[in-house]
């Protein structure tokens, strides 16, 4: 619009697939020193926290040669390693930067500059719904994305965000570096969190996909590895099921049963925990049986599994929980009211 001198009402681009995309544009001003327009966010039927807000771009002549990008108000800074972008820049990540200068850039005449500055007028207040504020990024939202089109969330895309939030949690600056604190969700995050007092920025939310989590840390060094997350999860994972999801198998019951009889639970006990539909169920009778032990040798058999899963090379520790945060048992067995990340012995 800047170039041509004429109002758009819409604009057609190029994405990475080679697709073509034509968007309709919102609040455009030209003049001869300045071009500003906006996009509205449609993101479908994906829960995003910025479905819906302005994306403003404004063009203006530079003395610089070709497309000069920056932020303005609602685009975050990064402030933390272990983000595509280096600290002390806009949060712009590598794929949309490449599509706004191979667009923009395409239609520069050889040796004009021009200068693109975008912002997002609720940036700030949207981005404390997402996960900035946990990985370093401050005062608005991040421009992300590959493709250029807001796709379902697929396993695909939340492997990557558990990997890109491994990779923050690494290059925070932590009383022990390296430190990771890995959660299946709410009950091990409010625990770390409230009862620890762990910071927000080591904790990883992996859902299911324990053993994809636990090869990332593997591969990037990372540890101490802390896991804290309800008893069933860590049955399972003591079952040697690395990825928790009911699809791929449930042997929840079965874990607790047999390690109770290890612990010296009748026959009918443990027919008993058989009979439960949900581990949550276990707790009472456990602990009315004077068998809670069984909750450390489950806490202590899934991080055997783990250290086979990643070959022996990062050190583990495991905390199970109730649905009420309570640490039921541990592995090591010390430190349960220690500050973990600082205190809580690991071994692999």
């Amino acid at each position: 619009m800047f170039l041509s001198g004429a109002p758009l009402s819409s604009v057609t681009v190029t994405l990475p697939g080679g697709q073509s995309l034509t968007l309709p544009l919102e609040e455009c001003t030209l003049s001869e020193k300045l071009a500003r327009c906006a996009v509205r966010k449609d993101s479908g039927d994906d829960p995003d926290g910025t479905s819906g807000m302005l994306i403003v771009a404004e063009a203006r002549p530079s003395s610089r040669p070709g497309v000069t990008l920056s932020g303005g108000p609602g685009i975050g800074r990064v402030t933390r390693k272990g983000l595509p972008v280096p600290p002390g820049e806009w949060a712009i990540n590598p794929g949309p930067r490449r599509m706004i200068e191979s667009e923009v850039g395409g239609l520069l005449p050889e040796g004009q500059g021009l200068e693109i500055v975008l912002s997002a007028p609720e940036g700030e207040e949207r981005a404390k719904t997402t996960w900035n504020p946990r990985l370093g990024i401050e005062g608005g939202i991040s421009i992300l994305g590959t493709t250029g089109i807001v796709e379902p969330k697929s396993t695909a895309a939340y492997l990557a965000s558990i990997d890109l939030y491994i990779s923050s949690a690494q290059a925070f600056d932590s009383p022990r570096p390296g430190t990771v604190f890995l959660v299946p969700g709410y009950v091990g995050e409010k625990c770390l969190a409230e009862r620890f007092g762990a910071p927000r920025e080591l904790i990883v939310r992996m859902g299911d996909h324990v053993g994809h989590a636990l090869k990332e840390c593997a591969s990037r060094g990372a540890g101490p590895v802390h896991l804290f997350g309800h008893v069933g999860k860590w049955a399972k994972v003591a079952a040697g099921l690395f990825n928790t999801h009911c699809d791929f198998g449930d042997a929840r019951l079965e874990t607790l049963a047999a390690c109770a009889g290890a612990e010296g639970a009748s026959k009918e006990q443990v027919r008993e925990l058989l009979s439960l539909p949900l581990a949550e169920e276990a707790v009472p009778l456990l602990r009315r049986w004077g068998l809670s032990t069984v909750f450390s040798l489950v806490a202590g058999r899934a991080p055997r599994r783990s250290s086979l899963l990643m070959g022996g090379a990062v050190p583990l520790g495991v905390a199970v929980l109730s649905l009420d945060g309570e640490v039921l048992g541990s592995f090591p067995e010390t430190g349960k009211e220690a500050r973990p990340w600082t205190d809580l012995p690991s071994s692999a």
